[in-house]
């Protein structure tokens, strides 16, 4: 028995089957996005990190308990990848560095300055957003 593959593209199944599924229906995609943070001069002492905190779920929604940690690159510069749900393509996220307590979340010892650092969420390449303190 002979068997043929054939090999078609996620996106082209999604565009033929969408309209099916929602004849008749407004058809709203959200995307799972990523963006890599960068935070530069981030001098902490020990006990504290710095974490990006921001205007969506996935960072905390500015309440620093629930901020990102990020991993010291290049002490003092200090990264890490959030991947975003339910977002939609070209979304804007505002985010800001911190420095915190590691074991008190209430403890923030210092935020970034303003203005808000903001980041415009796309498919590729993946977002890069640099902050500093």
């Amino acid at each position: 028995m002979l068997h043929t593959y054939i090999s078609v593209p996620l996106y082209a199944v999604l565009l033929a089957v969408l309209p099916l599924a929602n004849a008749g229906q407004n058809v709203q995609i959200s995307y799972f996005l990523h963006a890599d943070f960068t935070c530069k001069n981030g001098i902490t002492k020990p006990g504290y990190s710095v974490y990006v905190a921001g205007s969506l779920p996935e960072i905390g929604k500015w309440d620093p308990a629930k901020a990102v940690l990020l991993t010291p690159s290049n002490y003092p510069t200090w990264t890490g990848s959030v991947g975003f749900s339910n977002v939609k393509l070209n979304e804007k996220v505002e985010w800001k560095c911190i420095i915190r307590n590691e074991n008190n979340a209430s403890d923030v010892q210092k935020w970034q300055p303003d203005p808000n650092n903001e980041a415009i969420l796309t498919f590729s390449p993946t977002v890069q957003t640099t902050g500093t303190f």
